[in-house]
C-alpha cells in the first residue's frame, strides 16, 4: 500500500509542477482595421447582432453595443461614402449612404 502511494505521489508531483505559466512578453498591439469588404462585414455584423439578442435577451441599441459586450472586436471600416446602420427594431445591419 505504501509503495502504491509513493508511486502515485512521484508520478503526480511532476505533473503538478508543469502548470502553464503566464507569458512575460507584452501582448501585441491590435492589428489595423482590414480594408472594407461589405459582404463579409455585413454577414459578421448581422451574426453578432443576432448573437447579442440571444445572449442579452434584448436587441442592441447601437453597433457600439456589439463591441462593448465583446460580440465583435471592433466595427469594420465601411466603404467610402457609406456607413453601417443598425435597424434597432429588427436587430439587422445594413449599408447606407452617408
Amino acid at each position: 500500500m505504501n509503495r502504491l502511494l509513493l508511486c502515485a505521489l512521484l508520478f503526480a508531483l511532476p505533473l503538478a509542477a508543469c502548470k502553464r505559466r503566464a507569458s512575460s512578453t507584452p501582448t501585441a498591439p491590435e492589428a489595423p482595421a482590414a480594408p472594407p469588404n461589405p459582404e463579409v462585414d455585413l454577414k459578421a455584423l448581422n451574426e453578432a447582432a443576432r448573437a447579442y439578442t440571444m445572449g442579452q435577451l434584448k436587441d442592441p441599441a447601437s453597433l457600439e453595443d456589439l463591441v462593448k459586450e465583446g460580440f465583435i472586436k471592433r466595427l469594420p471600416t465601411p466603404p467610402p461614402g457609406k456607413k453601417y446602420v443598425l435597424d434597432t427594431k429588427k436587430a439587422t445591419v445594413s449599408l447606407a449612404n452617408q
